[in-house]
């Protein structure tokens, strides 16, 4: 079996200096290298071997990405020796071959867009392992397309990974800014470039990240966007089409749900359960975070589900479908809102916050959030709220 051990390396300066490591197989050591993770000694667990600090997320996916690329090799030498022990003296010299021999005379042209292409591949080997969700890599993947997109535009036909600094950053996120992208969508698209540029780095491609001091603006949060009850009824009272009733229902069956577009679209009848007391509920995990969200069906929602025989029935549209609908839908009705697909969701949460008065905890439960951190941004406590709770 393989294992890796790591230690915390003074440098020059008292308790700075960078997290060494060992490949272990079997009783045997390889010989220590840097993992040129640098840190105060401070932001170093040597017992539970693990970061501190708000740089230990960043860390954490370094050496990630070092025993991945180990775990690669260390099954390629099974392969090619079934019958012969594998030394991790190996491993490290088939590691240092690949990615710094070879290199020496590359490493000038090591293109940025090859090695997120690389970094893609990676993650979805992390996805087939089931360590990210399918999510999580796809909106990986599709801003991989756009930053591809964004070049193409600029006329760059190629781009060293050295040349990704911080003017290219300032420039890409202008180009995003004058594109009418939302600060958080930008925020992420920055987040996901400084991760693959210090991927870049574990894999031997560049000798240091040039973005590890570049600070990104974090997005200030919106004011969260919701349907009341009345609103929807109104939309339901219009004359509809075929397709705007068939979106109408998706929206209104979700918004007395909670769930997600991506949930909804996988729910299917092993996922709907009766009680003791007919009461017949949605429990699933959620595909964002596998987090178990629990939901009993209320009388709308019911009627919903009655109306097309069952969960695997429920109508399905594309996304890109639904928000088009969704918009026409509520401007017919006069509806002066920036509403989305997503809008549904968050209509949930605040009708249960202001309206019924379920305690946080109990909504987190019946969403799928880890905890209730997440409340701030789907819905906020109204004034009315306040004065009922405490003026009752």
């Amino acid at each position: 079996m393989m294992s890796f051990y790591y230690w915390f390396r003074e440098g020059s300066i008292k308790d700075h200096g960078v997290i060494y490591c060992e490949i272990r197989v079997d009783g045997e050591k390889s010989v220590p290298f840097s993992t040129k993770i640098k840190l105060h000694r401070k932001h170093w667990n040597s017992k539970e071997q693990c970061f501190n600090g708000k740089e230990s997320a960043k860390h954490q996916k370094m050496l990630d990405f070092y025993e991945l690329r180990f775990t690669q090799i260390y099954t390629q030498i099974s392969y090619e020796k079934p019958s012969e022990p594998i030394r991790p003296s190996e491993i490290l010299e088939r590691h240092r071959f690949a990615h710094v021999g070879e290199r020496k005379t590359k490493e000038k042209e090591i293109e940025f867009m090859d090695v997120f292409k690389e970094f893609l591949a990676d993650q979805n080997k992390l996805l087939q392992a089931e360590k990210l969700s399918e999510l999580t890599v796809k909106g990986k993947e599709s801003k991989y397309a756009i930053i591809r997109e964004y070049l193409g535009k600029k006329k760059i036909i190629s781009i060293p990974i050295k040349d990704v600094n911080t003017s290219f950053l300032d420039e890409f996120k202008f180009y995003l800014q004058t594109s009418k992208y939302q600060d958080s969508t930008i925020e992420k698209y920055l987040v996901l470039i400084k991760e693959v540029s210090t991927y870049g780095v574990s894999k031997g491609y560049s000798k240091e990240s040039v973005l590890d001091d570049y600070k990104i603006e974090k997005a200030k949060a919106k004011e969260p966007v919701s349907l009341t009850k009345e609103e929807m009824d109104k939309m339901e009272a219009l004359e509809l089409s075929p397709v705007q009733r068939l979106t109408l229902d998706i929206y209104r069956f979700c918004a007395e749900t909670s769930l997600s577009y991506t949930d909804y679209n996988s729910l299917s009848d092993e996922r709907v359960e009766i009680d003791k007391d007919k009461t017949i509920w949605i429990k699933l995990n959620r595909e964002k975070t596998d987090i178990t969200q629990r939901i009993p069906l209320n009388d709308k929602a019911l009627e919903i589900f009655c109306k097309y025989g069952g969960a695997a029935s429920l109508p399905r549209l594309s996304n890109n479908k639904l928000n088009l609908q969704i918009k026409e839908i509520a401007k017919m009705a006069n509806i002066k809102k920036h509403i989305t697909f997503h809008t549904s969701r968050k209509s949930f949460v605040d009708y249960t916050l202001n309206e019924l008065a379920i305690p946080a905890t109990t909504i987190s439960a019946m969403v799928g959030w880890k905890d209730t951190k997440q409340l701030s941004r789907y819905a906020k406590v109204k004034d009315s709220t306040i004065k009922k709770q405490f003026l009752k």
